[in-house]
C-alpha cells in the first residue's frame, strides 16, 4: 500500500521495517512487545537489525525439510504472546527452498499479536508469481542489487526500499512523495510534494536515498515490462537444472525443488575427508568461475550457496556443472590440487582469517608498492 525509497541498503531496509513495527506497537501502548522471532537459517542481518532496534531476537529451529518448525513456532508464540512484536523471515529461505507453510506461519504470528516482516533478499524467485502482501506480510524491503540489476558489490551504492501495508504506512521513514493538491479539472495534473508521514520513524538517509539506483531499477523493470515474471521462471529453472545435474555427486541437504538458488554440501567425509567447501570455491576460480557463497547458511555444514540467476545460458550452466563434477573427481584423486588452489590468479590463496582480524583501512604508497611487487 505504501513505500519509502530512503533506505540505502538491504540491511538498512530491514532496520527501517523493524523500527516501524516497534513504533506501531508503542503507538498502541503495547510497550511490552519487544521480541522478534528469527529462523536459524536467517541472514545475520536479521538478528543484528533486531538488536539495533532495541528488541530481542528469539531463534527458531528449522525442521528436516528446511522449513520453520511449526510446533516450535506455536510454542514460542504462546510463550511470548504478550511480548511478541513480530517475526522476520526470508522467502524463499536462505536454504533455497520456499516455506511450504508460510500462510500458516503468518496466521500464527498475527493471532499472537505480532507483525510479519519479509526479508526481500530472494525476491528474484517471486517476481510476478507471488505477492508478499497477498500472502499476509505487513512490511518488507527489496534488495535492488539482487533483484533489479543495480550495482552489486564495490560499494554500490546500495538501495533497499521498504514497502508496507496500510496499518504501517504512517510509520514510514520520511519524507515521502505524495499528492498535496488534487487537479482542479481534467486538464490539470496533481501537484506532488514531500510529506513526512504522521507517525514517521524519521529520516534514515540524507537527500531521498540513493536516487540513481531507483532510476536504474525502474529502467530494468520497464525494459522487461510484462515479461518480468520470466526473470523468476528462468532463475528457478536454472537453479533446479544445476541441482538435478549435481545430485548424486554432491550432497543435497534438502532434496526438494529449490527456488532461484540451491545449497549443496561441499565435503565428502569418506571419499575426500581433507577437502572442504573453501577448497572447492578456490578451485572454481581456476575454471574461470566466480566462487559461490560458502559456509552460509550457517546451519548447513560445508555449505555452498549457488545462485545462477536468470541471465545465464544453458551453455554456461553446463560449463559450470562440468567444472563442479571435475572438481569432485579431483577432490578424490588429487586433493592437493584443491588445497593449493587457485593457481591462475595474480594473488594466490589469501589468509582470510588474518584479513578479518587485521583490518587495513587505508593504503599508503609503500604498501601499494608491496602489493604490486607481490602480484608480479
Amino acid at each position: 500500500d505504501a513505500v519509502s525509497i530512503q533506505p540505502a541498503a538491504g540491511a538498512h531496509g530491514e532496520f527501517a521495517g523493524i523500527l516501524m513495527i516497534r513504533k506501531y506497537h508503542l503507538d498502541r501502548g503495547d510497550v511490552k512487545r519487544t521480541k522478534i522471532l528469527v529462523p536459524d537459517s536467517a541472514h545475520g542481518t536479521n538478528p543484528a537489525t533486531t538488536s539495533m532496534a532495541g528488541l530481542q531476537a528469539i531463534e527458531l529451529p528449522s525442521d528436516k525439510n528446511g522449513d520453520v518448525d511449526l510446533d516450535v513456532l506455536r510454542k514460542a508464540c504462546e510463550q511470548h504472546k504478550e511480548e511478541l512484536a513480530g517475526m522476520m523471515i526470508t522467502v524463499p529461505s536462505t536454504l533455497g527452498v520456499f516455506e511450504e507453510h508460510i500462510v500458516e506461519i503468518i496466521k500464527i504470528v498475527h493471532e499472537a499479536g505480532g507483525l510479519m516482516y519479509m526479508d526481500g533478499a530472494n525476491m528474484n524467485a517471486l517476481l510476478g508469481v507471488a505477492k508478499p502482501g497477498e500472502l499476509g506480510f505487513d512490511v518488507m524491503h527489496y534488495n535492488l542489487h539482487k533483484t533489479f540489476s543495480t550495482p552489486h558489490g564495490g560499494g554500490g551504492p546500495g538501495s533497499g526500499p521498504v514497502v508496507c501495508n496500510e496499518k504501517l504506512a504512517p510509520f514510514r521513514p520520511g519524507p515521502v512523495v505524495e499528492i498535496i493538491e488534487e487537479p482542479q479539472d481534467e486538464d490539470d495534473a496533481p501537484l506532488y510534494g514531500w510529506v513526512m508521514p504522521d507517525k514517521s520513524i524519521g529520516r534514515l538517509k540524507a537527500f531521498h536515498g540513493n536516487f540513481g539506483m531507483h532510476v536504474r531499477a525502474y529502467a530494468y523493470i520497464s525494459a522487461y515490462g510484462s515479461d518480468l515474471p520470466k526473470v523468476t521462471h528462468y532463475a528457478v529453472l536454472n537453479a533446479n537444472y544445476i541441482r538435478a545435474r549435481l545430485k548424486g555427486t554432491y550432497l543435497m541437504p534438502f532434496d526438494r525443488m529449490c527456488g532461484h538458488e540451491l545449497v549443496v554440501n561441499g565435503h565428502w567425509p569418506e571419499k575426500a575427508p581433507g577437502v572442504h567447501a573453501l577448497d572447492i570455491s578456490k578451485r572454481l576460480m581456476d575454471y574461470n568461475f566466480h566462487p559461490p557463497t560458502n559456509y552460509f547458511p550457517l546451519i548447513v555444514p560445508e555449505a555452498l550457496l549457488i545462485e545462477p540467476t536468470e541471465t545465464e545460458s544453458k551453455e554456461v550452466l553446463d560449463s559450470f556443472i562440468e567444472a563442479m563434477l571435475k572438481i569432485a573427481e579431483e577432490a578424490q584423486n588429487n586433493p592437493d590440487l584443491l588445497h593449493s588452489a587457485p593457481h591462475i590468479t595474480p594473488v594466490k590463496r589469501v589468509d582470510e582469517v588474518k584479513a578479518a582480524k587485521d583490518l587495513v583501512l587505508c593504503c599508503r604508497p609503500t604498501q601499494l608498492e608491496s602489493v604490486e611487487a607481490a602480484a608480479k
